[in-house]
C-alpha cells in the first residue's frame, strides 16, 4: 500500500497555495525567457531594417552605373518593396500588466483579511492563556494549602507522640522511685496467644501497675495495662525484640509481689499517626507456678472483663 503524497496529505487551502506557488513559479520563468526572445528579436528586427537600407542603396547606386547587370535592377525592384517586419507586443503586454496588478490587489487584500483573522486569533488565544494561568494559580494555592495542612497535622501528630513518650518516661522514673504508679488508661491491644485464638477467651482485665521486665542483656522498667491469664500488656519505649524471653516482677493490686517468667509475642511502636496508643510489648505467660496462676486468675475473675467471648 503506497503512503499518500506529501500535496495529498496537506489541507485544502496549503495545498492549493503550494500549486500556485509552482505554478507562479514556472511562469516567472517563461516569462523571463520569452523577455529575452522579445528583446533579441527587436534588436534583431532593428539591425535587418539598417541592412536591407544600405543594400537598397548599394543596388541603386550600382544599378545606375555605366554597363550595369540587368539583374541589379530587378534585386533593387524587389528591396524597394520590402521592409523588416514590426514587432508590436504592447497590446498583450497591457493586458498582461492589467491581470498581474488586479492579481496583485486581489492578494493584498486577502493578506489585510488573513491580518486582521490573525489578530482576532491572538487576542482569543491570550485570554485562554491568561483563563488556563488563573486556573492553574487557584489550583497550586490549593495544593500548597492542603500540603501545609498535612505538614501540621503531621507535625502536631508528632509532637504528640513526642508528649506521650515522655509521659511515659516521666511516668516510668516516677514508678521506679515509689514502686508502681497508676497510668492513665488507653485503648490496649489484646496479647495473642501463641496458638493464635482470641485473646479474649482469656477473660482480660484493666490492670494498672509498675512491671521491671529482665532479659538476658537489659533491664526495662513499663506499666501495665491489661493482664489476662494468659499474659499482660506491658507499656514501655524501650524496644523489646519479639521472641525475647523475659523475667517480669510486679505486684497485683492489693496483692504480694509476683515473679514470672514469658516471652515478647508483638511489639507497638509509636506511631504518629495514632498518637494515642501507648507503644509497648504482649508478652505470654510461661511456665506459671501453680501458685502464681491460681493467683492471677482469682484476680482476672473477681475484676470486670474488658472483653467478653463471642
Amino acid at each position: 500500500m503506497t503512503s499518500p503524497s506529501p500535496a495529498a496529505r496537506m489541507p485544502p487551502a496549503a495545498s492549493r497555495e503550494a500549486e500556485l506557488a509552482r505554478a507562479e513559479n514556472e511562469l516567472s520563468t517563461l516569462e523571463a525567457r520569452l523577455h529575452e526572445q522579445l528583446a533579441q528579436a527587436s534588436t534583431d528586427a532593428s539591425a535587418l531594417s539598417a541592412r536591407l537600407e544600405q543594400t537598397r542603396q548599394a543596388l541603386t547606386k550600382a544599378h545606375q552605373a555605366p554597363g550595369a547587370d540587368p539583374l541589379l535592377g530587378e534585386q533593387a525592384s524587389r528591396l524597394q518593396v520590402a521592409a523588416a517586419p514590426a514587432l508590436d507586443v504592447e497590446a498583450p503586454r497591457a493586458k498582461a500588466l492589467e491581470a498581474r496588478q488586479a492579481a496583485l490587489q486581489a492578494r493584498r487584500q486577502a493578506g489585510s483579511e488573513m491580518q486582521a483573522l490573525l489578530k482576532a486569533h491572538q487576542e482569543q488565544t491570550a485570554q485562554v492563556v491568561r483563563a488556563v494561568a488563573e486556573a492553574e494559580a487557584v489550583l497550586k494555592r490549593q495544593a500548597d494549602a492542603a500540603r501545609a495542612r498535612q505538614e501540621a497535622a503531621a507535625r502536631s501528630q508528632q509532637e504528640a507522640a513526642k508528649n506521650r513518650q515522655a509521659e511515659l518516661a516521666r511516668a516510668a522514673a516516677a514508678a521506679r522511685a515509689q514502686g508502681h504508679a497508676p497510668v492513665p488508661a488507653a485503648a490496649p491491644r489484646p496479647v495473642a496467644p501463641p496458638d493464635g485464638k482470641d485473646a479474649r477467651r482469656n477473660g482480660r482485665v484493666r490492670m494498672h501497675t509498675s512491671i521491671d521486665m529482665r532479659s538476658d542483656s537489659n533491664f526495662f522498667t513499663g506499666f501495665s495495662l491489661d493482664i489476662s491469664e494468659g499474659g499482660v500488656f506491658i507499656a514501655t519505649v524501650d524496644a523489646v525484640p519479639r521472641g525475647t524471653q523475659v523475667e517480669l516482677d510486679f505486684t497485683l493490686p492489693g496483692g504480694r509481689p509476683m515473679k514470672v517468667t514469658g516471652v515478647v509475642r508483638w511489639v507497638r511502636e509509636a506511631n504518629a499517626r495514632t498518637p494515642e496508643l501507648m507503644p509497648g510489648v504482649g508478652v505470654q505467660f510461661t511456665g506459671l507456678p501453680d501458685e502464681v496462676a491460681t493467683a492471677i486468675s482469682s484476680f482476672v475473675t473477681t475484676r470486670d472483663p474488658m472483653f467478653f467471648p463471642d
